[in-house]
């Protein structure tokens, strides 16, 4: 993911610059939005930065070793962890069960919703969880050398699903990682999050998208007219991901 391929949010990026710039990058940092913006692309994008072998001042080079497991998701010290579902006869299931599934999904629209994400796994109205047990496979693997990258990065989208258990868990790393690790929480629920997490993160506030943001990436990536990507705009409150289902399916 480039940064250059992320609509709006201008000021973000130009902070997170500045913080690799600095080296004062916070090691726990929690990317919080709505439903449908640039939370997630942007905490990806960033990862690859920071790992991108040849990066200028503010792009990845996309061409390196590193930044072409990036743009598969593939990069053995890139973790992935979000909500999953008791299917598949999966006792315990983690995000290595369906990391491949959603790595497609990612891959197809970096804008996803969880409810959407749900429907990819034809979840039929269950609802996923970040589970214990993935609290202990994460304390597992910052245990281990990294791979390959100088930087070892936890993405764990949708925090918000973990109970207060899997989050306890999760407490002292988040506060204290081993050396070159960082965590990139992606939220839409600051609520929903316990205090204990959210003291312990930097916070990153991203801002919706705006109409000229959504018509701009409709015509650019989905080769969308101007008056149906207009029209669009104007009926999704600033949610790309509603924008290119509706592009795609309906108008």
């Amino acid at each position: 993911m480039l940064f250059k391929d992320i609509p709006g949010n201008e000021d973000v990026k130009k902070k997170l610059f500045e913080a690799v710039k600095k080296s004062r990058i916070a090691h726990a940092q929690l990317f919080l939005g709505g439903g449908g913006d640039a939370k997630l692309p942007l905490s990806l994008a960033f990862a690859q930065y920071l790992n991108c072998e040849q990066k200028a001042n503010n792009e990845s080079c996309n061409k390196c070793h590193s930044c072409q497991m990036y743009n598969t998701l593939s990069h053995p010290d890139l973790h992935l962890v979000f909500p999953v579902l008791k299917i598949n006869n999966i006792k315990n299931p983690t995000s290595d069960n369906f990391v491949k599934n959603w790595r497609e999904a990612v891959l197809e629209n970096p804008y996803i919703s969880l409810n959407e994400w749900y429907d990819y796994l034809g979840a039929k109205n269950k609802q996923g969880a970040i589970y214990k047990v993935e609290a202990q496979n994460i304390q597992k693997k910052t245990r281990l050398k990294n791979f390959e990258a100088a930087f070892r990065i936890f993405i764990v989208w949708m925090p918000e699903r973990m109970n207060s258990i899997t989050a306890n868990k999760l407490l002292k790393l988040i506060e204290e990682p081993p050396k070159g690790t960082f965590f990139f929480l992606i939220s839409e629920n600051f609520d929903q999050l316990l205090p204990t997490i959210t003291s312990r993160v930097q916070i990153v506030k991203i801002k919706k998208f705006s109409n000229n943001n959504i018509i701009k990436h409709l015509q650019t990536r989905y080769n969308t007219t101007k008056e149906k990507a207009n029209k669009i705009a104007k009926i999704v409150s600033g949610n790309l991901s509603k924008a290119i289902y509706i592009c795609k399916n309906m108008l």
